[in-house]
């Protein structure tokens, strides 16, 4: 029986590959043109209902992607399965202009179980960073007159990873995830003459492959203060690491009529051009303050060095990033409490909020972007399988110095079952 369980779930992985691999649309922002795209935070519901905290959050109904250390709060008798759907509405303005898009897509697939008393494991596949925008531009020229610019990008990284957790003593635990990240990064430039008759347009595509495998450690401590208040604190760590990419550039001579792209010549094909892109070192911290399972209050503050980011030994212009989150829940009654009580005291009430500085300096400004979180978790009859549902609304960059503001609305749907697995009915 464990075993045809264990297939399905292989199975189940390989089917949402397929699916994210050949996602079309999974981010729309002009800002994801740099590095190695829009860098996905954590879309779990209830983490990004409070702002995105987690490093100290410990559940045994939930699997915290962001923490390792947290697969032991896993019981010895159940199976813990989640995944979500996230849709985004984003409006982007200029000084002059506005643009509307949105989104929906798959987001995350995660598992989790105890192996044994003092180990637990997680298994899941989620997007790292995603690459979607299209922008466009022109100048004029004399003798030649108008040149028009396009700029196209899509794709992204995915991650698929195995992490395991080990309770070193009663109250503390360590883990680690492996993970291999894959994916591939288009980005297509364009310039095209529309004024001149004597000039072809020129079409460079660039595609980067991304397989490699990629690292990070936990720690968690939790300690009972008094009866039913207890504090949480976690710690995260991933060190430097160089992933092996390789890219591939094709550069045309194009002709276009009637909408469509023609080619004309290749003026260049390099394929399998090997190299590296450096991931930076990242550390983080958090804090949380339990009181039994009925409230929560959480701190969480990360940083990664982006300025030692390198895409085949070149140095970008990213700059440090942090996130500083702050979040809480509250449940009105006790869910261990025995007895008739009214469903709207068993939900779970959510609110957080969130500000970072990103890894992008675009005219010697620093974007910056925040958000405020509120969430629910509709707890499911006769199960310990609850769903999820955390909405955040932000904003990212400025309309100063000629840059784009984006307004985004996130709403993430998740559902999360916990199944009793590992239990040997008996019969009479």
């Amino acid at each position: 029986m464990l075993i045809r369980k264990i297939k399905f779930i292989v199975l189940f992985i390989l089917v949402f590959a397929s699916i994210q691999i050949n996602a079309q649309t999974r981010v729309s922002s002009p800002y994801s043109r740099y590095g190695i795209g829009d860098l996905q935070l954590n879309s779990q519901a209830w983490s990004m209902s409070m702002g995105g905290i987690g490093l100290a959050y410990r559940n045994p109904n939930t699997v915290n992607f962001s923490n390792p250390a947290s697969y032991t709060a896993f019981d010895t008798t159940s199976f813990v399965f989640e995944t979500n759907v996230v849709s985004n509405f984003s409006e982007l303005t200029t000084s002059s202009l506005s643009q509307k898009s949105n989104y929906t897509t798959l987001g995350y697939m995660l598992f989790g179980f105890r192996v044994n008393r003092w180990w637990a494991a997680s298994i899941g596949l989620l997007p790292y960073s995603n690459v979607g925008y299209k922008i466009s531009d022109e100048e004029s020229i004399a003798n030649i007159g108008r040149i028009d610019y396009l700029y196209q990008g899509y794709g992204g990284i995915n991650r698929f990873y195995i992490g395991n957790s080990f309770k070193l003593f009663k109250n503390l635990s360590i883990g680690f995830n492996s993970s291999y990240l894959f994916g591939t990064l288009n980005k297509i430039r364009t310039a095209s003459f529309p004024d001149s008759a004597n000039y072809f347009s020129t079409k460079i595509t660039n595609i980067t492959n991304v397989n490699d495998f990629l690292f990070n450690y936990g720690l968690q401590f939790n300690h009972k203060i008094v009866k039913d208040l207890s504090v949480n604190i976690g710690l995260v760590f991933g060190n430097s690491q160089k992933i092996n990419v390789h890219n591939d550039t094709l550069a045309e001579t194009v002709i276009s009529a009637n909408g469509y792209d023609y080619v004309k010549d290749t003026v260049k094909y390099v394929v399998g051009n090997k190299g590296h892109l450096l991931i930076p070192q990242n550390i983080g911290g958090g804090i949380m303050i339990c009181k039994g399972e009925q409230f929560l209050l959480g701190v969480d503050y990360m940083t990664q060095n982006w300025s030692d980011y390198t895409s085949f030994e070149n140095r970008d212009s990213l700059k440090n990033s942090s996130q500083l989150s702050i979040g809480g829940q509250f449940i009105p009654k006790n869910p261990n409490t025995i007895g008739k009580t009214s469903y709207f005291n068993r939900i779970n009430y959510r609110l957080g909020y969130r500000y970072s500085k990103t890894y992008l300096q675009l005219h010697n400004n620093q974007l910056t972007e925040q958000a405020i979180c509120i969430g629910f978790g509709f707890p499911l009859k006769r199960t310990k399988s609850t769903i999820n549902l955390g909405v955040e609304y932000g904003t990212r960059g400025s309309t100063e110095q000629n840059l784009i503001e984006e307004r985004f609305i996130k709403v993430s749907l998740s559902f999360g079952i916990k199944e009793w697995w590992f239990v040997r009915h008996k019969y009479d």
